[in-house]
């Protein structure tokens, strides 16, 4: 039979529940024997509505249709059967049920039957299972954001904001009804659904005038769950109110009632409503009755305990239980710490008690004011219960402003008082200052507190490898610093600290050479919040600065970028870090404007700037900034105070050579000879000892050579290669550039302004930055050409040191070389990485 022009071909209506409802519908109109079928959802999914369309879709068909049972003798039989339609069936009396089920016979009408879950009597069960299970049956699910779009599209006109969407049928639990009473405070009173509390007065009253009807036993299990009992579990049972009621009947009609989540919750906007509704001695009594049950049950309050505070109920019992979930949440979720600590004392708390805590949390989550403020209070207390939580904050305080002799002498108080991790973080701040005897001692007389957590024994490397880094061991000290690093990443837990492992290890990592191991230690730690927000702009400036040796400019300004986006406050030898890295920038780019502008900008840090090893690098680049615009006088007390510094540890040379670059960078630009052999002198002595000052050293020969036009360009080539292989790629590119304007032969100038490009290649990562190539090229494998080469090395059969020595590399580096060669290529075991390695190897050669 056609039907043209049917509404059951038609478009969805955007009534709940329409798709299902067509194909049964198609069955009344075009079937011959009758449909019984069931509706089913709790109260304001739709039932009515879509009976609603039932029926008039049936109509516009030619088929006869009854409302209830009253309209179906009213009706003219006729050749064709009617179709009767019954709302709300749970509320019927045994005599409409038993007349309802004479109907639903094989020779009676086709029914279409809505009906809630809950309440029902035997014989309306009866009939609900031969509509459910046994015929077409239609359950009404909740809305998804997708399909509140559409009911908000055609109230308000426009959909919100997925995010928006989302938050209101979470609000509304995706029940219709709730859902169209928040569409319409968004259309009527500007209500913003992110504040959730309180609700407008419309929408209130609304809520408000179907909970009034209500019965009070109901009404009060709802007030119930809205302080916090669940609907299942003993605890409920507990409650003296409830100790005779039916639960599971009060929970079965709070389904039904379409007010709670299949979870037995509350819908959220419904918690609300029933909070601000409910009289406040009575929201009062509900929750000190829930706070004794759960005490009764020997149950903790847990999460609980936060919404009993921010409803004001004043407890001991529920302070406590803050403090408690605060204690667990401060070594990882800080900010949420924070919260606890903070509503706890609102609860009843001893604030004081807290405010070591509270500074622990502040620190953690990056917020050093409101660390600084309460650890300036508790230390001009002098006494306190948790003295050392106070001083390890104290401590990082003092790292974070620059004063890492400071931070020491208060580890080293913290040790007095027994404290785990003290002597090693005290170590860590002496070594910073070229203290490595002290450091030495310190660390010696760290004591024994048994088995140490992850963070613990991550501080206990950080000494370590700082230790070994300064005594000449830089790779044994850059493995323990890795090593402190990862174990830091994988924890996840957030300490105050004078300084992340990440940074340390970065540093000991450019002085070896290794960029690219710097760089990618850096990003992990990111990635991993290591040390959390207090260390993010650092971590981020760091690499920034790595970026800028490796001549990755627009890098460098990204990182940068994030970091003033950030709005957060640095400290001062992270400002200072900032300060070197804008210079550094706008000397990389040439543009002596901006140079200027940034050094204006920096001179009143300068003046004030703190001397310690991580900042030397930093030091470094204004130094050559001063030279460059003649205002080295600026620099003379920093550069006396680094000297000193490097001095007491001893002249390391990995930690020595960069500042000596930096003076023969400066020598040649105000054209200083002297300077410039004193300090090619200095890296000379240090070549014994450190290959890459050997490198240095013999750049800068070359470089003076070059300037006065007497370098051979053979010479020049090696040189320039050998700055880029050691971390210097920019210099490298202006050693060669410098060289090309100077050389007797126009094929030599050719020649070295090739190099120069190349050192200057902004478009892919150089060796010096992550593995790549001179070209910033990888193979399709993934890998770089100091990879290939050490891919090539180990298919050779040699081992970690001959590798190292074959190619100028730390048997340390080569470890990690391959390492990174393992996770590029997604081996684990010797042999597979062999296999994979011929492979790879095969194809390129080939």
């Amino acid at each position: 039979m056609s039907h043209p022009h049917s509404r059951l071909d038609g478009p969805e209506t955007g009534v709940a529940g329409w798709e299902e409802a067509t194909a049964l519908l198609r069955q009344v109109r075009d079937g011959v024997a009758p449909v019984h079928a069931g509706i089913t959802g709790p109260g304001g999914s739709g039932k009515s509505t879509l009976l609603a369309e039932i029926a008039s879709t049936l109509r516009s068909e030619g088929i006869r249709v009854a409302e209830g049972l009253d309209e179906v003798g009213r009706i003219d039989s006729g050749p064709e059967r009617i179709t009767l339609i019954v709302d709300d069936l749970e509320r019927l009396g045994d005599d409409d049920i038993a007349r309802l089920s004479e109907l639903a016979c094989p020779d009676g009408p086709h029914l279409v039957a809505a009906f809630r879950s809950w309440p029902r009597s035997d014989a309306a069960a009866e009939l609900v299972e031969r509509l459910g299970r046994r015929r077409p049956h239609i359950g009404l699910r909740p809305l998804s954001p997708v399909d509140v779009r559409a009911r908000a599209a055609e109230l308000l006109g426009d959909a919100p904001s997925l995010p928006q969407l989302e938050r209101l049928t979470t609000l509304a639990g995706g029940n219709p009804r709730l859902v169209d009473l928040l569409l319409a405070a968004l259309r009527d009173e500007a209500w913003d659904p992110r504040t959730s509390s309180p609700l407008p007065v419309t929408l209130l009253a609304q809520l408000r005038h179907r909970l009034d009807r209500l019965d009070r036993e109901f009404l009060d299990f709802l007030v119930a769950l809205a302080v916090g009992f669940s609907g299942s579990g003993p605890v409920l049972a507990m409650a003296p109110r409830f100790r005779n009621s039916d639960l599971h009947g009060l929970m079965s009609e709070a389904r039904a009632s379409g007010l709670v989540a299949p979870d037995g919750s509350l819908i959220p906007i419904v918690r609300f409503a029933v909070l601000q509704s409910a009289p406040e001695h009575e929201l009062w009594a509900g929750r000190r009755e829930f706070v004794d049950a759960m005490e009764a049950a020997r149950l903790p309050l847990g999460e609980s305990a936060l919404e009993l505070a921010r409803g004001g109920y004043r407890d001991v019992r529920v302070a406590d239980a803050l403090q408690v979930r605060g204690d667990a949440l401060l070594p990882t979720e800080p900010a949420e710490a924070w919260e606890q600590y903070t509503v706890a004392i609102e609860a009843g708390a001893d604030a004081p008690s807290l405010a070591g805590r509270r500074a622990q949390a502040a620190w953690s989550a990056g917020d050093i004011h409101a660390a600084e403020r309460l650890v300036d209070g508790l230390l001009a207390a002098h006494e306190h219960p948790d003295l050392p939580r106070v001083m390890n904050v104290a401590a990082a305080i003092w790292a974070r402003r620059g004063m890492p002799g400071r931070a020491a002498e208060t580890y080293l108080g913290l040790a007095e008082a027994d404290a785990w991790g003290a002597e090693p973080l005290a170590a860590v701040c002496q070594a910073a200052t070229g203290e490595l005897a002290q450091a030495r001692a310190t660390l010696a007389a760290a004591s024994n507190h048994g088995v140490p957590g992850s963070s613990q024994v991550a501080v206990l490397l950080m000494a370590e490898g700082m230790i070994a880094a300064l005594e000449g061991a830089s790779d044994c000290g850059l493995s323990s610093l890795l090593q402190a690093s990862s174990i830091m990443n994988e924890s996840r837990e957030i300490v105050p600290l004078p300084e992340v492992p990440a940074v340390l290890a970065a540093h000991v990592a450019v002085n070896a050479g290794e960029l690219g191991i710097a760089v990618e230690v850096l990003q992990a730690a990111g990635a991993a919040e290591q040390g959390g927000l207090a260390f993010e702009n650092r971590l981020r400036l760091t690499e920034a600065l790595i970026e800028l040796r490796a001549d990755h400019p627009a890098r460098a300004r990204a990182l940068l970028t994030g970091v003033d986006e950030s709005e957060r406050p640095l400290g001062l030898r992270s400002d200072v870090l900032a300060h070197a890295v804008r210079i550094g920038l706008a000397r990389r780019t040439d543009d002596l404007a901006a140079l200027v502008r940034a050094w204006s900008a920096a001179r009143p840090v300068i003046a004030r700037m703190p001397i310690d090893l991580m900042g030397l690098a930093s030091l470094a680049e204004l130094a050559i900034a001063a030279a460059r615009l003649g205002e080295t006088h600026l620099l003379e007390a920093p550069l006396a105070a680094a000297e000193e510094l490097l001095e007491r540890a001893g002249r390391p040379a990995a930690w020595s050579m960069n500042l000596h670059w930096a003076g023969i960078q400066s020598a040649i630009l105000r054209e200083d000879r002297p300077e410039l052999e004193r300090h090619a002198a200095a890296l000379l002595e240090m070549a014994a000892a450190n290959r890459v000052a050997g490198m240095l050293a013999e750049a800068g020969r070359v470089w003076a050579a070059a300037l006065a036009g007497r370098a051979e360009t053979i010479a020049v080539e090696h040189a320039v290669r050998d700055l880029a292989a050691a971390g210097y790629r920019w210099d490298a590119g202006r050693l060669a550039g410098h060289a090309a304007g100077r050389a007797a032969e126009h094929t030599d100038t050719l020649q070295l302004m090739a190099l120069a490009r190349s050192m200057h290649a902004e478009d892919g990562r150089s060796d010096t930055a992550d593995g790549a190539g001179e070209d910033g090229r990888r193979d399709e494998a993934g890998l770089s050409a100091r990879e290939r080469e050490v891919a090539r090395l180990v298919l050779e059969g040699k081992t970690y040191a001959e590798i190292g020595s074959t190619i100028f590399i730390s048997p340390r580096t080569a470890e990690h070389h391959i390492a990174r060669i393992r996770r590029r290529l997604g081996v684990t075991t010797r042999s597979e990485l062999l296999a994979r390695l011929r492979l790879v190897l095969a194809e390129e050669d080939g």
